[in-house]
């Protein structure tokens, strides 16, 4: 296979960054790797597509666009699992059935399936390692995971759960330079971002299809169960001093499944589990640019807490204290100076 244009990046080697622009539908069936799969072209004209895919341990995502109707026998190889969506007005196909808006269609591998692509199309998808998917499922939504995962052939709509997904996996493909992403064997300290950055994308991932579900009703939990839970997080961060990363790591300190988490904090106090450990993330960083005398390099203090993203870092910074982390250390002088007022002897302080 030749194609007229391959790119991969010069530091690639456990990441397996790879995009590709080919010009014939045969070259473009056999770009996408762990798939067996056929492409036939259904309108007339010049083929033309790309392909561009990382592969992040037992993550392979991808975005890809062909200009041409496409009818697409596929099947995925492995113990895997695909998941693929697309966000444009126009929709696919899957087995003859019409794919609507905020839809995911998803098929375990050793199933052979058809996808049908109307022209000028853009679908992203995800294939994930069988194993490490399961691993981020915790006591119960593993088990309901386990036994939907082979039946699912597409969601309920839900246009926030594809839209998070369009934008991680946005992300991670629009910023191969981003230092995380340059696994050098000789830098010590970017295969350590590496490896901070995977949990959290697998993480995040469990998330969001924790949320495919049908006729589950409302969970109830019981007050005592709701301080139970948000107290044992508030004892694990300080009897460790750190902080959880993820949904999957909070439920494994507080021994419930992803919905009753939810339900308690949100319930609680009235935010998002990932929203409560964020603030607080957000809180401690604060703390060190305050106190710390010697200069800190943001981009890594950030990254040391979980924020892998600088400008979405500095977005949830700036939204929960009116001030970008810059802001804070040049006027940390301030801080650490306070104005203290006294009364004069013989009047009252309350005046």
């Amino acid at each position: 296979m030749h194609f007229v244009q391959q790119h991969h990046d010069r530091y690639a080697i456990a990441l397996e960054r790879c995009k590709s622009f080919t010009f014939d539908v045969n070259q473009q069936a056999e770009s996408l790797i762990k798939w067996e799969q056929r492409y036939n072209q259904h309108s007339s004209g010049r083929f033309s597509g790309y392909l561009d895919e990382l592969k992040l341990g037992g993550i392979h995502l991808f975005e890809e666009f062909t200009n041409q109707t496409l009818l697409q026998q596929c099947c995925v190889k492995e113990n895997s699992l695909w998941i693929g969506f697309s966000l444009q007005a126009q929709r696919p196909k899957i087995n003859n059935n019409k794919i609507a808006a905020g839809q995911l269609m998803m098929r375990p591998s050793g199933v052979d399936f058809e996808l049908m692509t109307p022209q000028d199309f853009h679908i992203f998808g995800l294939v994930l390692d069988g194993k490490s998917l399961q691993d981020e499922m915790v006591e119960f939504d593993a088990e309901r995971w386990q036994s939907q995962k082979n039946k699912i052939l597409v969601s309920e709509p839900n246009h926030y759960m594809i839209y998070e997904l369009a934008k991680l996996i946005q992300l991670l493909l629009g910023n191969n330079h981003y230092a995380a992403f340059q696994n050098r064997p000789s830098d010590e300290s970017n295969r350590s971002r590496l490896n901070k950055l995977m949990p959290l994308i697998l993480s995040r991932i469990a998330d969001l299809l924790a949320q495919i579900e049908s006729g589950v009703k409302e969970l109830q939990v019981q007050p005592q169960t709701k301080q139970k839970v948000i107290s044992a997080v508030s004892r694990y961060i300080k009897q460790t001093n750190r902080y959880p990363l993820t949904i999957t790591e909070l439920c494994k300190i507080t021994h419930v499944s992803r919905r009753a988490l939810h339900y308690c904090f949100e319930q609680g106090l009235g935010v998002s589990p990932i929203q409560y450990i964020r603030d607080c993330r957000l809180n401690e960083i604060r703390r060190i640019l305050l106190r710390d005398e010697t200069e800190v390099i943001i981009s890594d203090l950030a990254l040391d807490f979980g924020f892998f993203h600088i400008s979405t870092f500095n977005a949830h910074y700036k939204q929960l204290f009116e001030e970008t982390p810059t802001q804070t250390i040049q006027r940390s002088a301030n801080y650490k100076n306070a104005i203290i007022s006294y009364p004069k002897a013989g009047t009252d302080a309350r005046s």
